[in-house]
This record gives structure tokens, sequence and C-alpha cells, in this order.
């Protein structure tokens, strides 16, 4: 972020009107407990809050996953944004303008190519919609038409068509944009004979928006026999990411916003075609990913919407399997998800049209915890008349309830084991609870003293962060009088340690301040000062000890270089050197036998 290009002047006004707790509390519940807000951490799944705000230094931190950062880094992420577009969100809610960027040239070309990528990528979707509606997307209509697609749904989804490889790249030079910013936006290809080609050519297109109304890329189908992949979807660009991309998380937005809370549940779905006919249909909560390859990032994005999710995954082979790994990446992330499951092999859009919505209602309304999925999907895998067949269903089925949190929610599942398998319960509890235990590994003498001879090499490491964490949270035993005579060797220590000393009472360092300095994100040196505990009783000599271990490298580095120059240096020389590396191991002794002390 030091190299941002806004000033930094300007980036402590933003944060000064963006209160952290303010801000955060508008993403998630928080508590105030002492001097701090805690609340569950939004970037790993817990169920006991680790996730604390200090209000003072305006920052956050989580004591589970160790993420922290200030009020811009925490947008940055929740949201899932670069940090250009963390401080446009800021910026937007504080009534703040926007500056122009400073002396970085790098992001003055970047910005304006990602405005330009997301306009070439609107112009695009328009460019398709209108092509649909017009006498050459005939054959495109049609086919959604029969596929009982309506008009207002074409509308609500901005479903377009490509109808050939050059009609929308050439509408869109003339237009005034570059091939090379086609390119960047993944609107157009490059074929073998070096020739430029629309990416998505002769196919029904679904502009891919994000929750902030912005067309980000495409998914593509074929809609007649073509010798082509079927589907398409956008190449990863600077503004489209396949694993976190959910079609319809927009609509899924307006609708949280309209109620002013997060959703009861969401709906999710395989296929974009899916997602149209649920919301035909009147289930406005359904959402899809690209394929049935679920990530943890789609989880995230669905995570700032509800908390429930229902999965409606096609009733096939593939369908079942897609279920169950969704379901090992929904729950870690906090969702508690349920399954309904389609009869007849069918998907979500053929349901519909075999049967009623009603029908529709009441299969989602019986949905099924997802515990119980799993554990009758891993029982079709076994032939549970077979006594051995039966104990391999039983090491899974333990395995899977192993995983489960607490002893009562164990207990309600062996109960459903027992069922299946006619096995008491207290015979499954027993083999539950049985942990192969492995053996410690033995450390060698060798390993020992390779292990403290690290230690010793970062310890001086260590003893920098202890100083400059103690100095940035201005602890009572940090005094920068202590300070005149140590020195740091890495460049951010040195920009840290700057900016403290630079401060003063009427406006102290503050660890948001650092963020707006530093590039703290990619250095793990500053990420362990501002993550750094302390033991308050033993704090003081801690203290003492740090700042002699500083002392001693510096002499240590100058020893160092005067040995290098002795074997070079005449006899005169050689003598004056001898007695500065005399007086070095004096001094050096009386630090070491301080810090013993």
């Amino acid at each position: 972020m030091a190299n941002s290009g806004f000033s930094t002047e300007w980036k402590e006004e933003l944060k000064s009107r963006s209160d952290i707790v303010s801000t955060v509390s508008k993403y998630m519940k928080l508590d105030r407990k002492g001097k701090n807000y805690w609340g569950l951490c939004p970037f790993h799944y817990e169920k006991t809050p680790s996730f604390c705000i200090n209000e003072v230094d305006q920052f956050y931190k989580c004591f589970g996953c160790g993420e922290s950062g200030d009020v811009i880094t925490f947008v940055k992420k929740f949201e899932g944004v670069d940090f250009m577009g963390a401080v446009e969100i800021l910026a937007k809610n504080a009534g703040m303008e926007m500056p122009k960027l400073e002396n970085n040239q790098d992001l003055i070309k970047q910005k304006k190519e990602k405005e330009q990528v997301l306009q070439a990528l609107r112009q695009a979707a328009i460019y398709y919609n209108k092509t649909l509606k017009s006498p050459d997307g005939k054959v495109c209509l049609d086919y959604l038409k029969n596929r009982g697609v309506s008009d207002s749904s074409i509308t609500k989804f901005g479903m377009g068509y490509s109808k050939d490889f050059e009609s929308m790249k050439n509408h869109l030079l003339k237009q005034g944009f570059s091939e090379d910013i086609l390119k960047k936006a993944g609107l157009i290809d490059i074929g073998s004979n070096g020739k430029t080609y629309d990416s998505f050519a002769q196919r029904l297109t679904f502009p891919l928006i994000n929750s902030y109304g912005e067309v980000i890329g495409f998914s593509a189908r074929i809609i007649e026999d073509k010798p082509f992949a079927k589907y398409k979807n956008s190449a990863q660009t600077m503004v489209f990411d396949k694993s976190r991309v959910v079609f319809g998380i927009n609509l899924i937005k307006k609708l949280r916003n309209e109620l002013h809370s997060n959703l009861p549940r969401i709906i999710l779905v395989e296929g974009q075609l899916d997602v149209v006919s649920m919301h035909q249909a009147g289930f406005n909560n359904t959402v899809a990913c690209l394929g049935t390859a679920l990530t943890p990032l789609h989880a995230k994005e669905l995570k700032k919407m509800t908390d429930n999710i229902i999965l409606l995954l096609d009733g096939d082979g593939a369908g079942q399997k897609a279920t169950m790994r969704s379901i090992d990446i929904l729950k870690p992330n906090g969702l508690s998800v349920k399954v309904a499951v389609l009869p007849d092999k069918l998907d979500p859009d053929e349901f519909l049209k075999k049967y009623s919505k009603e029908d529709m209602a009441s299969l989602l309304d019986n949905a099924i915890e997802a515990v119980d999925y799993q554990l009758q999907t891993i029982a079709k895998n076994y032939d549970l008349t077979s006594n051995e067949q039966k104990a391999n269903y039983i090491k899974s089925a333990l395995n899977l309830i192993r995983s489960l949190e607490t002893d009562a929610e164990k207990n309600i599942y062996l109960e459903n084991v027992r069922k299946l398998t006619n096995i008491p319960v207290d015979v499954l509890r027993q083999d539950l609870n049985s942990v192969n235990k492995e053996p410690k590994s033995q450390i060698n003498e060798k390993e020992q003293q390779e292990a403290i001879k690290n230690f010793e090499k970062d310890a001086f490491i260590v003893a920098d962060k202890f100083i400059l964490a103690s100095l940035l949270y201005r602890k009572p035993w940090a005094n920068l009088s202590d300070c005149e005579e140590i020195s740091f060797i890495l460049p951010d220590a040195n920009t840290l340690f700057d900016y403290i000393k630079s401060s003063s009472p009427e406006k102290p360092a503050l660890v948001s301040g650092v963020f707006d300095r530093i590039d703290v994100e990619n250095s793990p040196f500053i990420q362990n000062v501002i993550n750094c505990t302390f033991n308050e009783e033993t704090a003081k000599k801690v203290w003492i000890d740090c700042i002699n271990k500083n002392k001693q490298r510096k002499l240590l580095m100058l020893k160092d270089k005067l040995e290098q120059q002795l074997p070079q240096s005449d006899i005169d020389k050689r003598k004056e050197i001898a007695k500065k590396l005399f007086e070095i191991d004096i001094k050096l002794a009386k630090l070491k036998s301080k810090t013993n002390n």
C-alpha cells in the first residue's frame, strides 16, 4: 500500500472518516468486550469469536487464522476487490472525492486499463443482447422460447447472442476500443492464422455480473451442433476469476439490500438455465457457480449474503459427487447446508417442467441435513448385507462423524448409523473414540544443536520484532530513549522505526498508519510485529534483553567488517583494528552478561 499512488495524508483522511468499527459492523455483528470489539471471523470458519478490532489503533486481527489489517485491507478482502476498489468503496461511503494518483505510473495505467476492460465488457453485453432481440438472433431466441425462457428473464439476466466471429469485435473497435483491451477483457481470441475472433462466437451468452453490477465476463453455450466446445467461460483476466464468480449474485445482493439483512437461505444450482427457470418459478434466491467446481472463494461470496444454503444440484451420479464436494467446501466456511434430492436424475429446469413450482417448494422445504445426505450417499457404495462391506461402511461413516464438532451432533448421527447397520451405539462410540496414536518423533542431538543455531541466528530478528511492537503499541516499558544506539537491518523495520520516531503524543503512530507506509501483506516481518503478543509480567526484562541483543548485532557487524579489513591492512592499521576489535569484544561480553542476567 506504500506505493498505492495516493498521498499518505489523503489515505489517513480517508481512514479517519472510515472508522473501522462502524465499517466492519456493516458486514458482520460485533460485540464490545472491554476496550475491543469481537466477532466471528469472516475469513475462516469458527464458532467462537476470535476476530478482534482495536478501535484505538484502527486495525483488526484474528487470533484464529492470523488475518490482520486496517479498514482498507478488510474491505479489500471481504469484498474481493483490489486496493483501488476498496478505496473507492470507502471514499464513496465517506463522501470523499477520489484524488488524482501520484507518482505511480504503473498503478495509473492499471486503473485506466481496468476501466476500459469493464467498459468493453459492458458494451459487449449490450451488443449481444441487442443481437438476440434482432432478426439475426432469431435462431437463439427460438431456442430460448423452446426452453421456456420468458422475455422478462432475457432482460433480467441480460442474455444475448453472438451471431458470428467478427461482428462484436468490429462493433467495439468502431467504438474506440483497441484489440489489446479486447484481449485483456477476454472478449477475443487469436486463431491459428494469427487473426483475432469473438471468443463466444455463435453462442448464447450470459453476462457474468458481480455484486457491484459490473459485467466481468461471460458464460456461453452453443445452441446448434457445432464443431467446438458446447460451453465456454471467460478466461482469467484482471477482473474475472472463475473461482469466485457466482451467477446471479448481483440479483441476490439486491434482494439482501431490500431486506436490510442476510437472506434466510440461498439455493445453489448447477447451470445458468437452472437459475433462470428457478427465478421464473418464483425462487429468486437461486444462484449457480460456473460448472460444478465450487471453491472456498465461492463459499465466501455466498457467506456475505446468507448463513444457509440448500444444494439443488443434478440428481445424476455427477450431481451427487458435486453435492458431496460442495458440502465439504461450504460447511468449513461457516455455512449451514441442506440438500434437496432431485428425483429421476432430473436437473432443476427439467423438474419444474415435469412437476409444478409447488412441488419444488415442497422439495426445498423437506431438504435434508448435509450429514444425513452424506451418510446416505456413502451407504449406497456398500452392500450392507455383507459383513465385510458393512464394516467398511461403518469406517467411512465414523470418519465423517468424527469431523463433527459437538458430542450432541455425533450422538445424533451415530444413531442413524445404528439404524442402518444394527450395531449398538455404544460399540460405534467406542470405535469413534479410538484414535490411532502415532509415536512422537525423536529429535537427535545434531538436530537439537541445529535448532539452537537457527534460533540464535533468528534471535536478532525476534528482538527487533519485540522492540518495534512495544513501541508501536506504546507499551509502558518501551522508551525511545533506550533506542538511541540501536539499528535495524530490514528496510521495512527502518521504515516503521522512522514512522514511530516521527510520531508525537498529539499524533501517535497507529497500526493503521503502518499499512499506509509499508506493503504489509508482502512483509512477513511487519506482520509479525503487528501480531506480536506480550507477557506483561516479564516484558520489562525482555525489552532490556532485546535492546541489548540489537546492540550486540550492531557490534558483531562492525567486528565482521573490521576482520575483513585486517588481512589487507598494513602493520599500523592492523594495530588500530586489533585495538578496536578488543574494545568490541569487551562491549559484547558486557552485553551478553546483561542479557543472561
